[in-house]
């Protein structure tokens, strides 16, 4: 009797240790997402602060080559082609092989662009040093985001995509604001340096730091998981969005400082920092909207909101005197900011995280015709026109577009 009672007591006390290792277990697990969704942001931003370099050095390499603006466009656009045709194989080698062994080659791909780029002494070699970077950024486009479903649940998935979806907002400003000033003091090639160092420490973040979440699904069908995505159409609409939406942005933060600098005679350091406010303004409330998102159980009406006024927001900066500059292009960085958090959060949630690297893959197709067509588009416009405020009334036509395709998304599958 008195050892059944020991025994009882034993079995008592050893349950008691395993809830109390359960729950640290389990408190380990919710502070260790927080570290995996920084150091995949830092990855993501050591790619975006290399792609974003390139915007206030447009007129150097312009004088130094003597090409055109829609050649100079180039120097942006080549940077997305890759992923026009690599979206899909990267989404399904993601879902595969995993995020960290995609992230490190992305990750070193990174570090051999820019030195390429900063040690090159032709247009042509600028280009395949942009083209090696892009190849490691359609890696990191659809790796990154890919893990943040492993590690949050749908009710969070919005806030914690809020968090990430700032990574470019962050590496814009970053960028502009350092080149700006290095540009006054170096040329052009010393920014591309500093790209390939942020591209070695985001190496070492991703090693160190990166690993598969606990909501990971059980290995099922690759090939059925990357049809799925290519055959749902809500997946495409929210993608279409997604390549409107980055078409106007990344036209903006591509061509604001030529346009500042050229037309409203504005000092260029100062035409970069107006450019870099369109992200600044975004970086407090991409969270905000992703939060929202998820208190509102619907992703759709901030992604139609957002587009509209965005595309106003345009049409305002066309036609706002240099005084007020400040104020028009704050307005639309926070219409923007509506849009990246909620198409980030709905692709995970229309098939499901067991189809999330696809899913993203055909995100990143999207993502990067936007990208290359967007700044190619403008730059032509700036050459035939002339006009700075054809130019942005160029950009707000794609955001309206974006705002159309929004609101054919069906809201019942959106929740």
């Amino acid at each position: 009797m008195a050892t059944g009672f020991k025994e009882l007591i034993k079995s008592s006390i050893d349950l008691k240790e395993y809830r109390v290792a359960l729950m640290k277990s389990q408190v380990e697990i919710s502070l260790y997402r927080w570290v995996v969704l920084f150091a995949v942001f830092y990855v993501f931003v050591a790619f975006a602060f290399a792609f974003q370099e390139a915007p206030p050095l447009i007129d150097l390499i312009i004088q130094e080559f003597q090409i055109s603006h829609a050649e100079a466009g180039l120097v942006m656009s080549i940077v997305v082609i890759p992923g026009i045709f690599l979206g899909i194989p990267v989404g399904a080698s993601v879902d595969r092989y995993g995020v960290k062994l995609i992230g490190f080659v992305s990750t070193i791909l990174i570090v051999i662009g820019c030195l390429t780029t900063a040690m090159a002494n032709s247009f042509a070699t600028i280009l395949i040093g942009r083209l090696i970077l892009g190849i490691g950024g359609v890696f990191i486009i659809t790796a990154m985001p890919a893990i943040i479903p492993q590690w949050f649940l749908g009710k969070e998935l919005g806030k914690a995509m809020g968090i990430y979806g700032i990574n470019m907002p962050i590496a814009t400003v970053m960028a502009f604001q350092t080149v700006g000033m290095l540009r006054l003091t170096h040329d052009w090639r010393y920014p591309f340096y500093i790209g390939a160092a942020v591209g070695i420490v985001a190496i070492v973040v991703l090693t160190l730091i990166v690993k598969e979440g606990p909501l990971k699904p059980k290995e099922h069908g690759q090939r059925s998981s990357t049809r799925q995505a290519l055959q749902s159409i809500e997946i495409w609409k929210v993608s279409i969005v997604w390549l409107l939406f980055n078409a106007a942005a990344l036209s903006f933060t591509s061509w604001a400082p030529n346009l500042f600098e050229n037309y409203k005679s504005i000092d260029p350091a100062y035409a970069s920092f107006l450019a870099s406010i369109l992200m600044l303004a975004a970086i407090p409330f991409v969270p905000v909207y992703g939060w929202v998102s998820d208190r509102m159980g619907r992703r759709k009406p901030l992604m139609v909101t957002g587009s509209v006024l965005m595309a106003l927001a345009f049409i305002a900066v066309a036609y706002t005197p240099n005084f007020a500059l400040t104020a028009s292009i704050v307005a639309l960085g926070v219409t923007a900011a509506m849009v990246p958090p909620t198409a980030s959060a709905l692709l995970p949630e229309i098939l499901g995280p067991s189809s999330a690297g696809a899913s993203f893959g055909v995100m990143a197709i999207c993502l990067n015709i936007g990208a290359a067509l967007g700044p190619l588009l403008i730059g032509y416009l700036i050459d035939i026109t002339e006009s700075l405020t054809l130019s942005f009334i160029g950009m707000a036509v794609l955001s309206a577009a974006a705002a159309v395709v929004a609101f054919s998304l069906k809201a019942s599958k959106l929740r």
